[in-house]
């Protein structure tokens, strides 16, 4: 075959290689570390691994999880943060408790400017549950039992400015409550405590609360509508209480300044993972609800978070512990 004859066949190989050793180059050789702000056994880190073992198959690589626990979630932030900008340490955090620790206590991040979206992971619903021998069977006893407390209940909460600590206190103000917050690093301390009474109320995940799930009572759920796995378990909306909360999603984060073909490519791998259905069927089971976007709609997600839980911190004059 003539050399002429030959050029735009020897172009393309040239092309599908440079194509070829891009694609390689939208994430990085190594181990992926997904940080993870809470303890292990709570409904982020289990569903973090979930996510993990899906991804490692998926990518033909080791991803593992790494907890670090402490400072409501800025431990975990400040070592992404500080990471170098190759994808390969990755945050996954709640949109709440980022947003709102700058405001709570001093930390060296910006939510926004000092990480770069990659993809929400899931919708999470907390179930409000009281001891074994409360009084209370449904929300309005438990309201009722509340005002006719001089110093109001002893609620716990698994994580400083999480989403179920906000909520809860946002119970007792719409309801002009009184309310001593009872601050736990992890779930299995406060389910402890839950169960054997020397907490009053607290709002939880289901898998966090699965081992104990008949040693207490399940009053309501805070989702907008019945999950499936508990279907007469009423809604915190049909009750007419938490008509403002804050959100539930929880994402994954670079630092930024990370490449956007790995960010891309990276979004594309969690959005596939999502639509796993083995992986969606055993969230759905644990208790969340798989939540889709590209980093630019999660960005906007940041955005508003912060827009809504600024002034709620601020208004409740809320301090760490």
């Amino acid at each position: 075959m003539p050399l002429f004859a030959l050029r735009p066949l020897i172009a393309l190989a040239i092309a599908l290689s440079l194509h070829s050793r891009v694609s390689a180059q939208d994430l990085p050789n190594g181990v992926i570390t997904l940080v993870v702000g809470n303890a292990p056994g709570g409904i982020v880190d289990v569903t973090a691994r979930l996510y993990a073992d899906v991804l490692s198959r998926n990518l033909g690589r080791t991803v593992v999880v790494e907890n670090r626990a402490g400072a409501g979630g800025a431990a975990a932030a400040m070592t992404v943060k500080s990471s170098p900008r190759d994808g390969r340490t990755l945050l996954v955090y709640s949109g709440t408790q980022i947003a709102a620790l700058p405001i709570l206590q001093k930390v060296a991040y910006d939510p926004v400017r000092d990480f770069a979206p990659i993809a929400t992971l899931f919708d999470l619903l907390n179930f409000i549950v009281v001891p074994p021998d409360s009084p209370a069977n449904t929300i309005a006893e438990l309201i009722d039992r509340w005002k006719r407390s001089p110093n109001g209940l002893r609620v716990g909460a698994a994580g400083f400015g999480s989403p179920a600590h906000f909520n809860s206190v946002i119970l007792a103000l719409d309801n002009a409550l009184p309310i001593t917050m009872v601050q736990y690093r992890g779930s299995a301390p406060l389910m402890s405590d839950l169960v054997t009474s020397r907490i009053d109320m607290a709002m939880v995940s289901y898998i966090a609360s699965q081992p104990f799930v008949h040693k207490f009572k399940i009053l309501a759920q805070d989702g907008a509508t019945r999950w499936s796995g508990m279907p007469d378990v009423p809604t915190m909306v049909e009750i007419g209480q938490l008509s403002r909360k804050t959100s539930g999603w929880y994402a994954v984060a670079a630092p930024a300044g990370t490449p956007e073909a790995i960010v891309d490519r990276l979004n594309s791998e969690f959005i596939k993972a999502s639509r796993e259905p083995q992986l969606a069927a055993q969230l759905q089971k644990n208790g969340v609800l798989t939540k889709i976007t590209t980093p630019a709609e999660l960005q906007q997600l940041m955005k508003t978070e912060i827009e809504i839980v600024g002034p709620l911190v601020k208004s409740l004059g809320m301090v760490p512990n």
